[in-house]
């Protein structure tokens, strides 16, 4: 058992180092007056890969519906219904931590996390016409819940869509991209219905890291 864990250690060290090699790229180093050659790492491949990591904790009651949904086989409206009933508990926890905390919480995240509270509310109060509702629109259902929570905020919060104070004008900018950006999203998950990975899993991905991208570039200051 010891030489196998440290098979896989030695295995994970391996793989780390490869992508450090492909994440890193040579440049000029002027810190210490000599122009040499020194690693940077990429900012885009920085960002993208905090976004999904993002979506993997953030999405936490996302995920855990979509694997009591969809992860254990064929779905059923059964399956469907313990889905919600389940995960919105975890939404309601997810949200309740969010909206604690100082900071603006994630639009995107607080989006999803109404979506499956809402569903959670309807399968325990058994009002199935709600839950057909769901099913008939498919995925589109989260991002229109996503474009809700991100015209409220644009209007009504200081921090916009994108959950971060600045200048109002790029806070107002930024959330309008962000906007057309579910926008876009949700058509592609009418055209994709019915396959998650490409109606909601890359959707979601790329919300997350055009978030992150457009908080990053906000001009700091009111």
């Amino acid at each position: 058992m010891e030489k196998q864990r440290m098979a896989v250690k030695a295995m994970l060290q391996e793989v780390c180092s490869h992508l450090n090699n492909k994440m890193y790229r040579l440049g000029p180093d002027v810190s210490n007056g000599f122009c040499g050659l020194h690693c940077v790492r990429p900012h885009k491949m920085r960002t993208a890969a905090l976004a999904i990591l993002e979506y993997l904790i953030g999405f936490i009651a996302l995920a855990f519906f979509a694997y009591l949904a969809l992860g254990r086989g064929h779905s059923t409206d059964e399956a469907f219904v313990y889905a919600f009933k389940a995960s919105s508990l975890l939404a309601a926890a997810e949200l309740a931590l969010l909206l604690v905390r100082k900071a603006p919480a994630n639009r995107l995240i607080l989006g999803a996390n109404f979506w499956l509270i809402a569903g959670g509310v309807a399968a325990f109060a058994e009002q199935w016409w709600w839950l057909r509702i769901y099913q008939q629109f498919g995925e589109a259902s989260l991002f229109f819940a996503m474009l809700l929570v991100g015209v409220a905020s644009t209007l009504f919060t200081p921090s916009g869509f994108i959950a971060k104070l600045g200048p109002k004008v790029s806070v107002q900018r930024s959330s309008l991209l962000l906007l057309a950006a579910v926008g876009c999203a949700l058509v592609v998950a009418v055209y994709f219905r019915g396959n998650v990975k490409y109606a909601a899993v890359i959707p979601v991905i790329a919300l997350s890291w055009l978030n992150r991208l457009l908080r990053q570039r906000l001009p700091s200051g009111a």
